[in-house]
């Protein structure tokens, strides 16, 4: 166990968030509905705890909020009360596209609200005894700490603080993912007591696919490709996955996640794995495409969704079938399945997958934001 709170004034404290602190992280998220996807996913679905008076040390996961210490005699400096969304954008240092920056204006709402100011106290006409205000606290960052480390944001005034909560925790990380910055600054200070990482990739862009992008024409393309030495792709095209390709899509899954992460998940957690593929199926996340003999050749996983929002993951194309122009068409008709359920689609991409970028941005997909991802 470790203890959460401050050392001194001025330093932020750290706990596990509470449901009292529900709409705070609500709006944090909602400044970037498409960068805080997965807290987001992870907020609707495991919740907060219920508040306590001695609150949970270790926890299985869950949300951890920076606390900025602040004078009641003063409005708290970043609680953003009041402000206009451009105002808070600016006042947290969120850099966003046009696009993020509309979605941004029609949900944010001010992470805290302004504390009034409290009497001052006089001491026989001497100035007001400031020192004698109680210190609360305010919402000024926050980040996911389970299996996976994601920082939403991280006050670069708090990140060694940050950083201390994580290495000090008793869970076993395997990735530290999210807005660049923030990543690769707790990296920073986490590596030299965390050990030697598997990949570090430092720049993902976050990209996104605009509304208006019209993916008729690419979607319409005929799948028949003459010079295919394997048996061709069923003329139906990309389709959302059912219980009987359940072993084919397993076999896709462990061949896209050995080629991308750079070992066999069935070695570490076949349960586990072959769960996530299953439950994928069950709940329409999977979109997959199969040639003339039932095998899936095709397959892209919508990894994160909530409201309206998805990121894809896990796109692959079986090797006997690239090179021939599969990839557009495919992915195309795989979004087409997906907008009407989620029409704002996402994805990151290591940037020096220059192949999948290209595709990307023959799809019209832009870039929003910088991802990077330490994996363990």
């Amino acid at each position: 166990m470790f203890s959460f709170l401050q050392r001194s004034s001025r330093d932020a404290l750290i706990r596990p968030l509470t449901m009292e602190d529900r709409a705070d992280l609500e709006a944090m998220i909602n400044t970037d509905p498409v960068a805080f996807l997965y807290a987001a996913e992870h907020l609707d679905l495991f919740g907060l705890p219920a508040s306590s008076a001695m609150p949970a040390l270790r926890t299985s996961a869950g949300f951890m909020g920076i606390f900025e210490p602040t004078s009641d005699e003063t409005t708290a400096p970043v609680a953003n009360a009041g402000l206009e969304p451009e105002q808070h954008r600016r006042q947290s240092g969120l850099s966003l596209s046009p696009r993020i920056k509309q979605i941004a204006d029609i949900f944010l709402s001010p992470i805290s609200q302004a504390r009034p100011s409290s009497s001052e106290l006089e001491d026989d006409g001497e100035e007001p005894l400031r020192s004698a205000a109680p210190i609360s606290h305010v919402l000024v960052g926050a980040f996911w700490l389970g299996s996976n480390c994601v920082p939403l944001v991280i006050p670069d005034a708090y990140r060694a603080q940050v950083a201390t909560v994580i290495a000090r925790s008793s869970r076993t990380v395997a990735s530290i993912f999210g807005a660049q910055q923030d990543v690769l600054g707790l990296w920073e200070l986490l590596a030299p007591k965390m050990g030697k990482a598997l990949s570090i990739r430092e720049n993902q862009p976050l990209l996104y696919l605009p509304l208006d992008v019209s993916l008729e024409r690419l979607a319409a393309q005929s799948l028949y490709r003459p010079d295919l030495e394997a048996p061709q792709v069923v003329a139906g095209g990309a389709r959302w996955a059912r219980t009987s390709d359940r072993q084919s899509l397993l076999k896709a899954s462990v061949a896209m996640f050995t080629e991308e992460v750079g070992y066999d998940p069935m070695s570490r957690d076949p349960v586990g794995y072959a769960r996530r593929v299953d439950e994928f199926i069950r709940t329409g996340r999977s979109v997959v495409a199969t040639n003339d003999d039932g095998v899936v050749v095709f397959k892209a996983d919508l990894g994160l969704a909530h409201a309206d929002v998805c990121q894809i993951q896990g796109v692959w194309l079986h090797p006997a079938y690239r090179g021939f122009g599969l990839s557009e068409p495919l992915l195309a008709q795989a979004f087409q399945l997906i907008r009407p359920r989620f029409p704002h689609i996402s994805l990151y991409v290591n940037d020096f997958n220059t192949r999948a970028r290209k595709l990307y941005a023959a799809l019209g997909m832009s870039e929003e934001n910088t991802f990077a991802t330490i994996l363990f």
